[in-house]
């Protein structure tokens, strides 16, 4: 009995140990699978401006991801060819470079292992340098890069099982189209065909021996390899050059006349906006249809949105008012950064995008990736919320009246207190008083009132798909956003509520085929949008935007300045029917600057904007059907008569009373009677 008890015992057991390995060898299968089915070549596109080169991109024709926008890093700059089409020098030389035995060897390299533990001459143990392709490989798509044993450990298992599932010329075709040879703005270039147009300037077929071997030694640091001194370089591109002809890939004629050949590293022509065309290059990437051509065709000609004149005042006046802020503020150089994009709000198409100070390739594209709180910027959509959902009798108006009076709150078990930036509180002030001020209170009353939810599904519907939380303090800007979201979403109040897709592509000047764009959306009424444009317009001629007057930009725009808490981010988005321009200044480490939107976003912005009022004067700004323009004092009123007044927009039959029919009381948001308004003198002083 015992004897049989064991039996069953080693057999549960047993089967036990074979099922856990079946389900981790299934388990494996599908956690370490190879990038194959690639496309059999990658096209090239070539992004212009003004019909000359701007940038050579790739292009596959695969159908584009979710989402098909900006995300948080860039896309890669890769080109992937199949085994076959890579040519054997270069296959030669990467081999040669980085893993000798690779043909030999089952994915770990046990001389390779034990030639770096003896060679450290009796320091401590390193396998540094010894794995091998498959390794490298396993490395870059599944694991870290940090120098651990437990790492080191991982990294080998997977390379032994790859080397099970896969052959040999299934990982080499991985590793040559995935391995990293640099950067170019915030875009890595993955593979050899992208390193050699990006490093060379040429197609990977036209490499010669010479170049590939460089290209190969520049695997382990690129960064390093395309900077350092040329006799360096050349030193390492000699080595890999001798063990090539060693392999019997080079003869001994040809071995001397590459290694003779001096280190020549052209690359592609320098772009002027390179940040501007990484954004352009992810677009041309999910947009471009397949054609058809044959390798080696053509490239594509993609005509983009980039104006050049203009980028280039944004740049200039940037640089100037960062450095201008630094110096009278005693900052170290370099401490503030910042971004501008400007847009049409019609066709979406991009004129401007600058993600920072510095336009040499390989910078973060601060436009792009950096979500910052926008602070008071995000009041506008506050109020716009509140005119969509109140546009019956006794909706929001303009010159309703909100109470500037503390407010508490209480949201996730705490409570919150609001405050102006100045820490006074003015009693009751209308719509137009407190964003023209942009006063805090009175825009977190108005979203308490209609629900910090529909503030949240109206952002959305602007475009704005970074998160936000649906919290009381979203009134105040404290969810994060892009620079290029804003600014989109800022172009639909200038698109009379109609949302557009911003895009870097003329389709109306590209032969290519293209995936068309998504068209135009209507997001809020042509009212409700007028509305908030008219507001902004006062924001920009007597609020917290008034100093555009040094630039006589005060009567033409529209525009709402912001400043997060801390002063920690400074924004203007201002526009006039035909150009949308947001700016915003901060520190890439969130420390705080000092300064409000007004005080250095608006200087950047008006650059801007006054180089292009001046090219080509703006349209006015028309009311839509629906809207009616009253003249009304600072209670509210109309006026009648003399006496200064305000042109006042309202949606039809919401204005108040002609003058015969006598004066009425203004409507509170709630539908209760107004109370007493404050007087013109007592108007709120300039906040931020």
């Amino acid at each position: 009995m015992p004897r049989a008890r064991l039996v069953i015992t080693s057999c549960v057991v047993l089967g036990v140990l074979a099922i856990s390995l079946v389900a981790a060898a299934m388990w494996a299968w599908f956690a370490y699978p190879l990038p194959t089915g690639r496309p059999a070549h990658t096209a090239r596109a070539q992004l212009l401006v003004d019909g000359q080169e701007l940038a050579m991109v790739a292009v596959s024709g695969e159908s584009p991801g979710a989402g098909g926008g900006a995300g948080d890093g860039a896309a890669p700059i890769q080109e992937w060819m199949p085994l076959s089409h890579i040519p054997t020098l270069v296959r030669a030389a990467v081999i040669a470079a980085e893993d000798q035995r690779f043909m030999r060897h089952v994915g770990v390299d046990l001389l390779a292992i034990a030639h770096a533990l003896v060679s450290r001459n009796g320091e401590s143990p390193s396998l540094r340098g010894a794995s091998t392709i498959t390794q490298q490989l396993a490395r870059s798509l599944f694991l870290t890069r940090e120098r651990t044993w437990w790492r080191k450990a991982r990294e080998a298992a997977i390379a032994l099982w790859l080397e099970r599932r896969y052959t040999k010329a299934d990982i080499l075709e991985a590793y040559l189209n995935t391995v990293y040879l640099g950067q170019v703005g915030s875009a890595p270039v993955l593979g050899v065909a992208a390193g050699a147009h990006y490093h060379f300037g040429k197609d990977l077929s036209a490499l010669t021996y010479d170049e590939a071997a460089v290209l190969a030694t520049a695997i382990r640091a690129p960064s390093r390899a395309f900077t350092e001194v040329p006799w360096r370089l050349r030193a390492r591109r000699d080595v890999v050059l001798h063990a090539m002809a060693a392999d019997g890939v080079l003869s001994e004629p040809a071995l001397g006349t590459a290694l003779a050949a001096p280190v020549r590293l052209t690359g592609p022509p320098r772009s002027r906006a390179p940040w501007f065309v990484e954004l352009a290059r992810e677009e041309a990437a999910r947009r471009v249809l397949p054609d058809g051509a044959p390798a080696g065709s053509s490239p594509r000609r993609i005509a983009t949105t980039l104006d050049r004149g203009l980028t280039r005042v944004a740049e200039v006046g940037m640089r100037r008012e960062l450095t201008q802020a630094e110096r009278a503020r005693k900052l170290p150089a370099g401490t503030l950064q910042a971004a501008v994009v400007a847009m049409e709000p019609r066709s979406g198409h991009i004129r401007v995008l600058v993600g920072g100070r510095d336009d040499r390739d390989g910078g973060f594209n601060r436009a792009l990736r950096a979500r910052r709180q926008p602070g008071s910027l995000f009041k506008p959509f506050v109020y716009l919320a509140a005119f969509e959902g109140t546009r019956g009798a006794g909706g929001l108006t303009p010159v309703s009246p909100v109470d500037d009076e503390p407010l508490a709150v209480w949201s996730a078990g705490r409570e919150w207190t609001p405050q102006n930036l100045d820490h006074r509180f003015r009693g009751v002030v209308t719509v137009r008083q407190a964003l023209e001020a942009s006063l805090n209170v009175p825009a977190a009353r108005v979203a308490q009132e209609i629900g910090p939810g529909r503030v949240v599904r109206l952002a959305r519907a602007f475009g704005i798909e970074s998160p936000l939380a649906a919290v009381p303090s979203i009134a105040l800007g404290t969810s994060e956003a892009t620079v290029l979201e804003m600014t989109a979403a800022f172009a639909a109040l200038a698109n009379g509520g109609y949302r557009v897709r911003p895009t870097t592509i003329d389709d109306a000047a590209t032969a290519a085929a293209l995936r068309p764009i998504p068209p135009p959306v209507r997001v809020v009424s042509p009212e409700s949008a007028f509305i908030v444009t008219h507001l902004l317009r006062g924001v920009m001629s007597r609020g917290t935007g008034a100093a555009s007057a040094r630039w006589g930009l005060q009567s033409v725009t529209a525009g709402k300045t912001g400043t997060s808490d801390g002063l920690r981010d400074a924004w203007l988005v201002g526009y006039t029917p035909d150009l949308v321009v947001g700016v915003w200044v901060g520190a890439d480490d969130a420390r705080p600057i000092g300064l409000t939107g007004s005080e250095i976003a608006l200087p950047i912005w008006a650059t801007v904007m006054q180089a292009a009022v001046r090219r080509a004067p703006p349209r006015p700004f028309v009311p839509p059907d629906g809207v009616v323009m009253a003249p009304v004092d600072a209670s509210g009123r109309r006026v009648c008569g003399g006496g200064s007044a305000i042109i006042e927009a309202f949606r039809a039959g919401s204005e108040p009373p002609p003058c015969d029919e006598g004066l009425v009381a203004v409507v509170a948001p709630s539908g209760a009677p107004a109370r007493p308004t404050i007087n013109a003198a007592d108007r709120p002083e300039v906040g931020r």
